[in-house]
């Protein structure tokens, strides 16, 4: 989940959640914005927006930062997911009222 302090963080769920401290996933800034996360079909990567407008990718085995882009250019960039069948297509949106598509 998206944590207020710039981090996305991971719980496991079972009889109780616990959150997996070693799970964190840093270096985009999503202080005050609601920005959606992204797992990759076959769980191998996570991606999120930012308030700068940037799209961030993330190795999740290994919670490396992989990639960050310019997505958007007038305000956050809200929300980002897989396409489910073509798993390298990555769609992002934002403030600016703009849907991209990412290859």
């Amino acid at each position: 989940c998206q944590s207020l302090d710039n981090k996305l963080v991971v719980y496991q769920a079972g009889d109780r959640y616990t959150l997996q401290r070693k799970k964190k996933f840093e270096g985009h800034n999503v202080a005050g914005y609601a920005c959606d996360i992204g797992v990759s079909p076959d769980g191998r990567f996570v991606c999120s927006g930012d308030s700068d407008g940037k799209l961030f990718f993330w190795d999740f085995k290994r919670t490396k930062m992989l990639q960050k882009y310019r997505a958007h250019e007038k305000g956050p960039c809200v929300g980002c997911v897989w396409h489910p069948v073509e798993t390298s297509v990555v769609f992002s949106c934002g403030w600016d009222g703009v849907i991209k598509m990412w290859q």
